[in-house]
Protein backbone atom coordinates (compact mmCIF):
# COMPACT_ATOMS: atom_id res chain seq x y z
CA UNK A 1 0.00 0.00 0.00
CA UNK A 2 2.74 2.45 0.52
CA UNK A 3 4.06 1.93 -2.72
CA UNK A 4 0.49 2.78 -4.72
CA UNK A 5 0.81 6.44 -1.90
CA UNK A 6 4.30 7.09 -2.98
CA UNK A 7 3.29 6.39 -6.63
CA UNK A 8 0.06 8.70 -6.41
CA UNK A 9 2.22 11.14 -4.99
CA UNK A 10 5.22 11.10 -7.38
CA UNK A 11 2.03 11.79 -10.06
CA UNK A 12 0.60 14.23 -8.60
CA UNK A 13 3.83 16.04 -7.98
CA UNK A 14 4.46 15.49 -11.81
CA UNK A 15 1.31 16.74 -13.27
CA UNK A 16 1.58 19.85 -10.74
CA UNK A 17 5.31 20.80 -12.15
CA UNK A 18 3.75 20.05 -15.25
CA UNK A 19 1.17 22.80 -14.96
CA UNK A 20 3.37 25.06 -12.86
CA UNK A 21 6.08 25.03 -16.11
CA UNK A 22 3.04 25.13 -18.23
CA UNK A 23 1.94 28.80 -16.60
CA UNK A 24 5.86 29.61 -16.74
CA UNK A 25 6.43 29.34 -19.98
CA UNK A 26 2.78 30.78 -22.08
CA UNK A 27 3.09 34.35 -21.35
CA UNK A 28 6.50 33.96 -23.24
CA UNK A 29 4.89 31.88 -25.81
CA UNK A 30 2.21 34.77 -25.96
CA UNK A 31 4.76 37.33 -26.63
CA UNK A 32 6.85 35.61 -29.31
CA UNK A 33 3.22 34.94 -31.37
CA UNK A 34 1.67 38.42 -30.67
CA UNK A 35 5.22 39.67 -31.77
CA UNK A 36 4.85 37.66 -35.33
CA UNK A 37 1.66 38.63 -36.17
CA UNK A 38 2.07 42.13 -35.05
CA UNK A 39 4.67 42.52 -37.91
CA UNK A 40 2.15 41.02 -40.43
CA UNK A 41 -0.38 44.23 -39.59
CA UNK A 42 2.45 46.31 -40.05
CA UNK A 43 3.27 45.21 -43.57
CA UNK A 44 -0.56 45.80 -44.08
CA UNK A 45 -0.31 49.43 -42.81
CA UNK A 46 2.82 49.80 -44.80
CA UNK A 47 0.31 47.97 -48.24
CA UNK A 48 -2.07 50.18 -47.65
CA UNK A 49 0.30 53.36 -47.87
CA UNK A 50 2.51 52.38 -50.71
CA UNK A 51 -1.30 51.89 -52.54
CA UNK A 52 -2.52 55.54 -51.54
CA UNK A 53 1.14 56.67 -52.49
CA UNK A 54 0.64 55.51 -55.58
CA UNK A 55 -2.74 57.01 -56.71
CA UNK A 56 -1.03 60.40 -57.12
CA UNK A 57 2.00 60.33 -59.54
CA UNK A 58 3.98 63.06 -59.41
CA UNK A 59 6.68 63.62 -61.33
CA UNK A 60 9.38 62.97 -58.77
CA UNK A 61 7.44 59.79 -57.04
CA UNK A 62 7.02 58.42 -60.62
CA UNK A 63 10.95 58.59 -61.39
CA UNK A 64 11.30 57.15 -57.93
CA UNK A 65 8.81 54.27 -58.45
CA UNK A 66 10.24 53.54 -61.75
CA UNK A 67 13.97 53.32 -60.82
CA UNK A 68 12.35 50.90 -57.60
CA UNK A 69 10.99 48.89 -60.27
CA UNK A 70 13.97 49.25 -62.90
CA UNK A 71 16.27 47.81 -59.89
CA UNK A 72 13.73 45.13 -58.63
CA UNK A 73 13.84 43.85 -62.68
CA UNK A 74 17.25 43.35 -62.91
CA UNK A 75 18.05 42.01 -59.63
CA UNK A 76 15.54 39.06 -60.47
CA UNK A 77 15.45 39.23 -64.33
CA UNK A 78 18.25 36.33 -64.26
CA UNK A 79 16.30 34.15 -62.10
CA UNK A 80 13.40 34.10 -64.18
CA UNK A 81 15.27 33.35 -67.66
CA UNK A 82 16.25 30.35 -65.79
CA UNK A 83 12.59 29.17 -64.67
CA UNK A 84 11.59 30.36 -68.20
CA UNK A 85 14.02 27.79 -69.89
CA UNK A 86 13.45 25.26 -67.26
CA UNK A 87 9.59 25.40 -67.92
CA UNK A 88 10.51 25.37 -71.37
CA UNK A 89 12.71 22.25 -71.20
CA UNK A 90 9.49 20.41 -69.24
CA UNK A 91 7.22 21.08 -71.89
CA UNK A 92 9.29 19.95 -74.65
CA UNK A 93 9.70 16.13 -72.53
Amino acid sequence: MDFYKKLTFSILGFIFCFAVMIKLVEPVIERQISNIFADKKLSKKLMREFVKSTEDFTPEKRELYKNLIKKIYLKWYPLIEEIRIEVKEELNK
